[in-house]
Order: structure tokens, then C-alpha cells, then sequence
């Protein structure tokens, strides 16, 4: 009677711990995928937030080129932007300052 008592015992145990086990191992793996997942969203919307500035920023330059196009002040506009490049005039003469002394 005693090894009845015990064996379905042990068997209450071995019930328990085989339903306990894999529930605890979904747990960890689910929290595991839940907390890499919160990692991903975050910097997902780091990423955004730093597009939408960079989009905002390139509007706002596109405005700027579409006001100086729309303008008949574009010929200055282009000759400023050459000459940044270093271009110059078919007549001009450039001297440079080689002396090193600002």
C-alpha cells in the first residue's frame, strides 16, 4: 500500500513538473522574443524620427531651389554656385594669395 502511496506521488510530481517545465520554457522563450522585439520597435523609431528631420530638412531646401527657379534672379544664383566651385569668366584673371598670411 505504502509503494501505491508513493508511486502515485511520484507520479503527481512527475505530472506536475512535466506540465510546469515546458510552460516555464515557453515563458523565458516568449519573454526572450517579446524584449528583442521592444529593442527593435525603439530603434525603429530612433530611425524614423532622424528620416523625418532628413526629409523635413530636404523640403525645405527643395522650397528654396523651386523660389530661386520661379525667381528672374536665377543667373546670379547659377554664377554664385560656379564660382564656389572655382569657375570664373572667360575674361576674368584670378590671383590667389600664396603667401600664406590670412
Amino acid at each position: 500500500m505504502k509503494e501505491l502511496f508513493q508511486t502515485l506521488k511520484q507520479n503527481k510530481k512527475f505530472r506536475l513538473l512535466s506540465v510546469i517545465v515546458p510552460l516555464a520554457i515557453v515563458f523565458v522563450i516568449c519573454s526572450s522574443v517579446i524584449v528583442a522585439q521592444s529593442a527593435d520597435i525603439s530603434r525603429l523609431k530612433k530611425q524614423e524620427a532622424a528620416y523625418s528631420a532628413q526629409l523635413s530638412a530636404q523640403e525645405e531646401e527643395n522650397e528654396q531651389l523651386i523660389a530661386i527657379l520661379d525667381s528672374n534672379d536665377k543667373d546670379s544664383y547659377i554664377e554664385q554656385k560656379a564660382r564656389e566651385k572655382g569657375y570664373v569668366k572667360s575674361d576674368e584673371v584670378v590671383f590667389y594669395d600664396i603667401s600664406g598670411s590670412n
